[in-house]
């Protein structure tokens, strides 16, 4: 029979990948859902399944190298859903919570249940279910995989980390400070260190250095034919652009974020401090280095970089063994609520609007398109649609979005939906940035089709 306590656990895990997906379609049917980034996942999903591409190409998902991209291929062709991506996230999401059950079920059950209740309710994770859907979804379960095999002392800790190192390029300097941070943790324990685990963690940071290089020369030398929403970008090769011209500030509200990255799982990880340190580093050198404000904003992706934390609290956990249980169990739940409080007061919670009924005509969907963002998603089984191009690119976007591949046919949008005001704005608009070359095709209420002229058909 099970333990109660396992059926608790198992029922948040389940109630917490429902939501997520629930949450997901919702956005889906409101129009919430945007090209940027489940319109951009479900291209590149479709793309491969009826073009024919080089085998490294296969290897480039929503502008990243990714060696768990095969995986991800064979979830969405055996659901043929664009949602499909959505599930797996989602699905890898809430696994971790019975996880942290485990790792904290080494101290006891109690504070098992703690860390999993800590986990569900963080909301800077929650932006990983709010927008959209990416490999950084799936980065929390095998870092903390890792971290688990890595308390056992099991040589499974190698293959964990592997996967770890797969699943998206910048992903690999996480895993790289993660092995760091351990052997600097068997280095502090010093008579009480394992040979065996010392061993497997110099292999692990060999592994990350050549994965590393690895990324760096496939995202700087692939030569592909394809459309730029298939292309890798050289994420490493921009860092050093990026922290020589930044202009980037970063405000207050980063102490916030400073606070869930240490403090939103208890105060465990001050007991592993240096080891915390070594693993923020990677989301810590973005925010003050980089200065990268996406990494603390709000209902991104993005606080997945900072999974360190939850691994230093871990580490703090397994070395506290014979201290007051009780303390620790309520430090926990202290702190994770007045995280979530805080976060909720400063930037509330993203509500899906209304479901919405567009219906683009059939006879168009065959040819190219550029629709704006909240619609594009709703056409991934084309192979030409587009989205309105960047105003202002990102600092770290080196494919210029700006710059179609195509001149498409039909230009779809919808003057109800939220982001229509940014496609005809004073600074930038659509029909004049591809040469005012368009008439009306059709229009429905707010829905307004334009076709290129001389070749508007039927």
């Amino acid at each position: 029979m099970f333990r109660r306590t396992t059926i608790i656990v198992a029922a948040i895990a389940f109630a917490y990948m429902l939501f997520w997906d629930l949450y997901a379609y919702a956005r889906y049917i409101s129009y919430t859902s945007t090209y940027f980034d489940i319109g951009l996942a479900d291209y590149n999903l479709y793309y491969y399944s009826v073009q024919h591409v080089s085998p490294m190409q296969f290897f480039v998902f929503m502008n990243h190298i990714s060696f768990f991209f095969p995986v991800v291929f064979a979830f969405y062709k055996l659901f043929g859903n664009p949602f499909s991506f959505i599930w797996l996230q989602n699905l890898f999401l809430a696994a971790t919570i019975p996880l942290l059950y485990l790792i904290g079920k080494i101290r006891s059950e109690r504070l098992g249940m703690a860390l999993a209740i800590a986990f569900a309710i963080n909301p800077a994770f929650f932006g990983l279910g709010v927008f959209d859907a990416h490999l950084e979804g799936i980065l929390p379960f095998f870092y903390m995989l890792s971290i688990y095999y890595y308390l056992k002392e099991s040589r499974l800790f190698v293959l964990s980390f592997l996967i770890l190192l797969a699943i998206i390029d910048t992903g690999a300097a996480l895993a790289f400070a993660l092995a760091l941070a351990l052997l600097v943790d068997q280095l502090i324990k010093r008579k009480k260190s394992s040979k065996k685990m010392l061993a497997m963690l110099i292999l692990c940071l060999l592994l990350a250095i050549l994965f590393i290089f690895a990324y760096w020369g496939i995202s700087a030398n692939i030569k592909s034919n394809v459309p730029p929403q298939l292309k890798a970008m050289n994420f490493f090769g921009e860092q050093k652009n990026a922290i020589a011209g930044t202009s980037n500030r970063i405000g207050i509200d980063s102490l916030l974020w400073l606070f869930g990255a240490f403090f939103s799982f208890g105060i465990m990880s001050v007991f592993a401090f240096l080891q915390t340190i070594v693993m923020l580093s990677p989301w810590l050198a973005e925010v003050f280095m980089v200065k990268n404000t996406l990494f603390i904003t709000p209902y991104m992706q993005y606080f997945a970089y900072a999974i360190g934390g939850l691994g230093g609290t871990a580490l703090g956990l397994n070395r506290l063994k014979g201290k007051k249980e009780g303390i620790i169990e309520a430090s926990i739940y202290i702190f994770a609520m007045l995280f979530a409080v805080l976060f909720i007061l400063a930037y509330g919670f993203p509500i899906p609007g209304k479901a919405q009924a567009i219906s683009i005509p059939s006879a168009i969907e065959n040819s190219s398109i550029m629709a704006q963002g909240s619609i594009t998603p709703h056409l991934y089984n084309m192979l030409y649609v587009e989205n309105p191009p960047d105003e202002k690119p990102l600092w770290f976007e080196p494919l210029n979005y700006t710059t179609y591949w195509f001149k498409p046919k039909y230009i779809v949008f919808d003057k109800e939906l939220n982001d229509y005001g940014p496609m005809n704005s004073s600074s930038f608009n659509i029909f004049a940035y591809m040469g005012n070359n368009y008439t009306l095709y059709m229009r429905n209420g707010s829905l307004e089709i334009y076709v290129l002229k001389n070749k508007q058909s039927g």
